[in-house]
């Protein structure tokens, strides 16, 4: 097996995040508690009786025996996963029987991996992206050289190039196309139209595709009619959606995610491997996940306004920049990914100063696949870390002579 190679991001943010003050790196809306979820609820939901949720919540913890709950994941829980999934549909297309429950995001894209990766299978992979479905396909593919990026370019909106795409999948014939939609760190969304191309394509020549959609459904600046649908909503069994309540739901503490796909095969192949690396997620977690996503428009209504709010603040900060910063304004998610316009300037000691120095955290670009002059910057948290992290940016390009 291939080494591998630390988790460069990860531990970027691993190694500040405790003890910041402003922090840039979050890529999670703010974060909710139960009470305030509940809280949340009984605003929009007048008729639901808040005391009795309470109770209810205080006894699973207090009263339940801890055995391991249901294996595979309640009926409940699966449910409410597959009523997000539906709304894409006219009519019910995802079922229980189509989802496999994990121990968050990151656990659902390691299963599937785990599950489909091969020794010297070709995986095409999304860049930039998420390091971990890169690095992860390398080990069980036995080498980085079977991995193959497709990349994405900022002076084409970060949207995908399809006719580079098949030229990539013709070259290597590979077993996997991973992409990731919503984008992380870009923020940018690929469209209905873009996303049945690119499904297509992958059909038509037998391709496996797998999409990371951990910040969907977080459309908060696409119109309804817009938004595209789930990967597995294409009419192609070949096809894998990951996600979690971590981004778009904002809790991430609950480590709960998922993975649902419509071929057989796969499902039964991911429950095999399951059993060797999860056996069964906590029964509290199932619970407050069952929930948090029963209510996941109440949840998006919120999260809509701190990102819509937020990200008008980025916005003047870049035209305030006096042409230092640019960006492709994000549609989705909670991250941006920002262009700083000084030649070969690097990004990742500007970063580790602004930790150490200026206790503002922002990610690196040279952990998005070596993006070296970008910063990830996340807009989901609250409004004083955004204004105060670029307010120390400022004096850090001040002080280091980049601006008056």
């Amino acid at each position: 097996m291939v080494k591998q190679e630390d988790f460069d991001v990860e531990q970027f943010m691993d190694k500040y995040e405790t003890n910041i003050v402003n922090n840039m790196g979050e890529t999670c809306c703010d974060s909710l508690s139960v009470n305030q979820l509940l809280e949340l609820i009984s605003k929009e939901k007048p008729e639901v009786d808040i005391s009795l949720k309470r109770k209810q919540i205080c006894d699973l913890i207090l009263d339940t025996k801890a055995t391991y709950g249901h294996i595979r994941g309640s009926p409940d829980l699966k449910s409410a996963i597959a009523a997000i999934y539906n709304e894409d549909l006219k009519t019910e297309g995802i079922s229980n029987d189509n989802i496999v429950v994990t121990n968050g995001a990151i656990g659902a894209n390691f299963l599937t991996l785990y599950s489909l990766v091969d020794a010297n299978d070709k995986v095409i992979v999304v860049s930039p992206t998420y390091q971990q479905l890169g690095s992860v396909s390398a080990v069980f593919s036995q080498s980085k050289v079977n991995v193959i990026p497709f990349e994405l370019k900022y002076e084409n909106e970060y949207l995908p190039d399809l006719v580079e795409l098949k030229q990539l999948i013709e070259t290597h014939f590979p077993k996997l196309v991973i992409i990731n939609n919503p984008n992380n760190p870009t923020g940018v969304v690929w469209d209905n139209e873009t996303m049945e191309k690119m499904v297509n394509l992958c059909k038509s020549k037998d391709v496996w595709l797998m999409c990371d959609e951990v910040y969907r459904p977080l459309y908060h600046s696409v119109k309804r009619e817009d938004q595209p649908k789930s990967v597995v909503n294409y009419g192609y069994a070949k096809t894998i959606s990951t996600g979690s309540t971590s981004k778009a739901f904002a809790f991430a503490g609950l480590r709960l995610g998922w993975v649902v796909t419509r071929d057989k095969a796969l499902l039964d192949n991911l429950f095999s491997k399951r059993d060797y690396n999860t056996i069964s997620v906590s029964m509290v977690d199932d619970s407050l996940a069952t929930l948090v996503l029963q209510n996941h428009k109440v949840i998006l209504k919120r999260n809509y306004d701190i990102c819509l709010k937020n990200i008008e603040i980025v916005q003047k900060e870049i035209d305030h920049s006096n042409g230092l910063l640019s960006w492709i304004r994000p549609k989705s998610g909670t991250t941006c990914f920002i262009k700083i316009n000084i030649p070969n300037l690097d990004t990742y000691k500007l970063c580790s100063e602004l930790a150490e120095q200026h206790n503002t955290l922002v990610v690196p670009g040279e952990v998005f696949d070596n993006r070296a002059g970008f910063l990830r910057v996340g807009f989901g948290n609250s409004p004083e870390s955004i204004v105060g992290g670029f307010y120390e940016l400022k004096k850090w390009f001040i002080k280091n002579g980049y601006q008056k």
